[in-house]
């Protein structure tokens, strides 16, 4: 294993044919159940349909979930994410353009731009969320995870219903990459492998592909997507549009030179969402995005990678080259869909 999160990776013979070291990878995850890397005492965070969005929305941002299981008499009817929350934004500043353009940063969103919209208007039914039951393999729920919602973006969540229609569990794509992280260091728990055995030997499979460095990937595999890069004057009404129709869940600003200046993600935007006397003028990129923007280059493991996703959050990473100019982005569900044999590539 690598001495370090960024330690780079030595070359070895498997680099130059990835096949066996990933083959080998998917088969020890079909070892491991999905719901273990979930937090069992985490609980699930509940709306009613008929609940104002602004207070779902307010209280995912207060709380900092990406998602809400909507329910009614026990039922789950669906689920509110960052997703739809950008959706329906995006879809009001495309509807009233001539206001928006009228009244242009003072505008307040809850009280003109989203009128009087309940959870329901804005949820995913549950017929298209991502639901699993308790007992399906990492694998299986990777592939769920990362495949391509009817929107074209991802779904990020996983419902983990029993045969009483209960959630058990949600599983945030976080969480898968957390559990990759805790795998490598041999400290995810035992009872999560079909054979506690084998969970060394499990551990030594994952360790082959994550201590390849991500430029090894790169040179035979197709990782990441070409930035969404966005002027760091934007206004409210570019930030939200351009994240939603760029499909992405982030913008990122740069200096002249391509260096990373700042990023906005999804979760930026419920953060200026949460007050009720939000404006249009408090979603300008500038306002949002978050400087200092952690990056990763083609020398460092994808272990590294995953540990900054799963420990610090940053689900959209700058790769960046020598003179630190952005090359490609690499976001959660790219990595992880490494893993996942029915591989829904990025562009």
């Amino acid at each position: 294993m690598s001495s370090g999160v960024f330690a780079p990776s030595p070359v070895r013979d498997s680099h130059r044919d990835l096949y066996g070291p990933f083959a080998a990878a998917v088969e020890g995850l079909r070892a491991v159940a999905c719901d273990a890397p979930a937090n069992a005492g985490r609980r699930v965070e509940l709306a009613e349909p008929d609940e104002p969005l602004q207070a779902a929305v307010s209280r995912m941002g207060w709380r900092k979930v990406g998602a809400l299981a909507v329910k009614r008499d026990g039922r789950l009817l669906g689920a509110l994410s960052e997703d739809d929350v950008l959706r329906v934004v995006a879809a009001r500043l495309a509807e009233n353009v001539e206001q928006v353009e009228d009244i242009g940063d003072p505008l307040p969103i809850w009280e003109d731009l989203l009128g009087k919209l309940d959870v329901s208007d804005a949820m995913t039914p549950r017929a298209e969320l991502a639901v699993v039951p308790p007992d399906v393999d990492m694998i299986e729920g990777l592939e769920r995870i990362c495949s391509a919602t009817r929107y074209t973006t991802r779904f990020r969540y996983l419902w983990v219903i029993d045969e009483h229609d209960e959630v058990r569990r949600v599983i945030s794509i976080r969480d898968m990459a957390r559990s990759l992280t805790r795998i490598y260091d041999e400290e995810f728990p035992r009872e999560g492998f079909a054979d506690p055995g084998h969970a060394a030997e499990v551990s030594n499979v994952v360790a082959g592909v994550l201590d390849l460095s991500i430029g090894a990937i790169r040179d035979r595999i197709a990782l990441g997507h070409g930035p969404s890069v966005i002027r760091t004057e934007a206004s409210g009404e570019e930030t939200l549009t351009r994240m939603w129709s760029d499909r992405r869940g982030y913008v990122l600003t740069t200096l002249r030179d391509g260096a990373p200046l700042g990023i906005c993600t999804r979760r930026d935007l419920l953060a200026g969402l949460r007050s009720p006397f939000a404006t249009l003028g408090d979603l300008r990129v500038a306002k949002l995005m978050t400087g200092q923007v952690k990056t990763v280059s083609d020398t460092n493991t994808l272990c590294g990678l995953f540990k900054l996703m799963a420990i610090e959050g940053c689900r959209h990473m700058p790769l960046v080259d020598n003179s630190d100019r952005v090359i490609r982005m690499i976001s959660m569900w790219e990595a992880l869909s490494l893993f996942a044999p029915r591989r829904d590539a990025a562009s």
